[in-house]
């Protein structure tokens, strides 16, 4: 669609407002409302507000607004149905990262080479799910260490990788008899036929070894990239240095992480300082 393509999405973004605004013309059609008035918008906010997180109702309400406004210029519709709409006010939730421990065992227990390099480079870049999909094999320079990763905005940046990933990745592309992957132009990860491993198809592979390990909670790759954030800030590198790493834009965006180290800091503090502990 033009009005996203133009907007420089990543292919997992893209496809996500695609479906916002698929999910939104299969609620007008099934009500045979074909310019949307205030009472059948009403009616779709309270149908996203008790089924989506705000986080999501407004990401769907900014691809909608735009696919109006597009509609807007390019037609005889005069006003865009959805202007009026304010977003939620997001709730200011801490990321859910996994401790070293559990990292250590959820990579420890996958024994398939991809799905065990897949794994650590996820941990060791901190890669987005889209990025990784989309990676090649000639992206990966395993004698320098770094991986060259396409970000949204197909901002491009150069992200180190760690030893333990190197030698997965070596493991497993020494089973596709790839030499040295820099001089292949393949994806960096297939499937079972051979084609591309898809974002879906990365996320059941997270979520499949994590309830191998029993880890309770719901494993997807954005939580691994959470945790190599975290586990980075814990071991003392400097917000700026994470933020390049992580591609985000803005430095707040990667404060979040901060908070979760204070909180941690301060929970060790209030046990272990004698003067903090309540008096008896």
């Amino acid at each position: 669609m033009y009005v996203l393509d133009q907007r420089g999405l990543s292919k997992e973004t893209y496809r996500a407002y695609m479906n916002d605004i698929q999910h939104m013309i299969s609620f007008m059609n099934k009500r045979n409302i074909d310019v949307p008035d205030r009472y059948a918008v009403r009616s779709y906010m309270l149908h996203m507000y008790t089924r989506y997180k705000k986080s999501s109702i407004n990401r769907k309400l900014s691809a909608i607004k735009d696919f109006f406004d597009y509609v807007v210029s390019h037609s005889e519709l005069e006003v865009n149905p959805f202007s009026h709409v304010r977003s939620l006010k997001n709730e200011k939730g801490l990321p859910m990262f996994l401790t070293p421990d559990e990292m250590r065992d959820l990579i420890e227990a996958t024994n398939q080479p991809r799905d065990r390099a897949i794994l650590e480079l996820l941990y060791s870049a901190g890669m987005r799910v889209g990025e990784m999909e989309s990676l090649s094999c000639s992206d990966i320079d395993l004698d320098a260490g770094f991986v060259r990763v396409m970000g949204k905005g197909s901002k491009q940046r150069i992200v180190p990788v760690g030893s333990h990933a190197i030698t997965a990745l070596k493991a497993y592309f020494s089973v596709r008899e790839i030499d040295d992957p820099i001089y292949c132009n393949e994806p960096a990860f297939l499937n079972s036929k051979k084609g591309k491993l898809t974002s879906r198809s990365i996320r059941r592979i997270v979520y499949k070894w994590s309830t191998a390990v029993a880890i309770s909670r719901h494993i997807s790759p954005h939580v691994i990239r959470h945790t190599f954030a975290t586990h980075m800030l814990d071991a003392g590198a400097d917000l700026r240095s994470i933020q390049e790493m992580l591609g985000h834009v803005s430095l707040s965006t990667t404060q979040r992480y901060t908070h979760v180290t204070v909180d941690r800091l301060m929970a060790v503090y209030d046990k272990a300082h004698p003067r903090a502990r309540e008096a008896g």
